[in-house]
C-alpha cells in the first residue's frame, strides 16, 4: 500500500476509540463495513487508494451484557448521538454505526429503526437486514491502529469475505430500488467495495461461504439476495459494475472484469 487516505486512518482511530469504549461488549461485536472489506482484500489490483470515511459494527446480542450501559461508555468518550439509532458521531466528526439484524432486534414493526436493546439506551443500534450472514462467519483478527504512534490493539471478530459480499450487494439493491426517489443514496464505492471482495477473494472461497449461511436458518433468509448480481451485474452494461467503473475513475477494464466475476460466482452457486 502506497498511501494511506487520511480519511481512512482517522476512521480507524475512531474505530479504536470505539472499541475501547466498548472493550466489556468485545466478545458481542463483528467488525462489518468497508474496514472488514480492505482487511480481507487490501489494495487488490485496482488503482484506487483505499478510503472509509466510517466505522461499522454489528452487534451479536446473544449474549450481550447489561452493563456497561453502552449509551454512557460512548457518550464518556467523546461520541454524540447522531440524527439516526445506531449512529454515533466522535468529537473529529467520524462516525461509528452500530447496527442489529431484524431477528435480535426485539421488535418485529416493519417500520422500526432502533433495535430495542434494554437496559441499553434506545439510540444504540440500528436495525440493518443483511448482516445476519456475519454472525456465523467470522474469524477473530488483531485490529491496530493505521498511525505508527498508536500502540492499541483489540481481538475483535470480522466478517468473513462472503458474509461482506451479501451486506454490500443488499445495501447496492436496497438504494438501487430508492434511486428514482433518492439518487443520492446510491454510492459508488459500494459497488467499488463489492467488486473488491469479488476480485480479491478465490470464488471456491466465496462459495465456501456462501453455502455455510445457507445451512444456518437466520443467515439463509437472506442468501438468496445474492441474486441481484444476476439481475444488475450479469454485463458490463449493467447498472452495479458501471457503479464501480465510475468509482474506479472511469476505468473501461472494471465493468467487464466485474461482470465475468459475477458470472463465474453465480454459475458457481447456481
Amino acid at each position: 500500500m502506497d498511501a494511506i487516505a487520511a480519511e481512512y486512518v482517522a476512521a480507524r482511530r475512531v474505530l479504536l476509540d470505539a472499541l475501547e469504549a466498548l472493550e466489556d461488549h468485545l466478545p458481542s461485536l463483528i467488525l462489518v463495513g468497508a474496514q472488514a472489506v480492505y482487511h480481507h482484500t487490501g489494495d487488490a489490483v485496482l488503482n484506487v487508494p483505499l478510503m472509509t470515511t466510517d466505522a461499522d459494527l454489528a452487534i451479536d446480542t446473544m449474549g450481550l451484557a447489561d452493563v456497561p450501559e453502552i449509551g454512557t461508555v460512548l457518550r464518556d468518550a467523546g461520541f454524540a448521538p447522531g440524527p439516526n439509532p445506531g449512529h454515533w458521531v466522535a468529537a473529529s466528526q467520524v462516525a461509528v454505526d452500530l447496527m442489529v439484524v431484524p431477528h435480535q432486534a426485539g421488535t418485529a414493526r416493519a417500520s422500526a429503526r432502533a433495535a430495542r436493546l434494554a437496559p441499553h439506551d434506545r439510540l444504540t443500534a440500528r436495525i440493518a437486514r443483511g448482516l445476519e450472514p456475519a454472525l456465523v462467519d467470522h474469524e477473530h483478527v488483531l485490529i491496530t491502529a493505521l498511525e505508527a504512534t498508536d500502540p492499541r490493539s483489540f481481538d475483535l471478530a470480522i466478517a468473513g469475505p462472503a458474509a461482506l459480499l451479501v451486506a454490500k450487494v443488499i445495501k447496492i439493491g436496497e438504494r438501487l430500488g430508492q434511486a428514482d426517489r433518492q439518487p443520492d443514496r446510491l454510492k459508488e464505492k459500494d459497488a467499488l467495495d463489492a467488486f473488491r471482495l469479488l476480485q480479491a477473494i478465490d470464488t471456491a472461497d466465496l462459495v465456501q461461504g456462501l453455502t455455510k449461511h445457507r445451512a444456518e436458518p437466520n443467515a439463509s433468509v437472506v442468501a438468496d439476495d445474492v441474486e441481484i448480481l444476476r439481475l444488475n451485474a450479469s454485463t458490463a452494461r449493467d447498472r452495479i459494475p458501471l457503479l464501480a467503473s465510475s468509482a474506479a475513475g472511469g476505468d473501461a477494464t472494471e465493468a467487464p472484469s466485474f461482470a465475468v466475476l459475477c458470472k463465474e460466482l453465480l454459475e458457481a452457486i447456481r
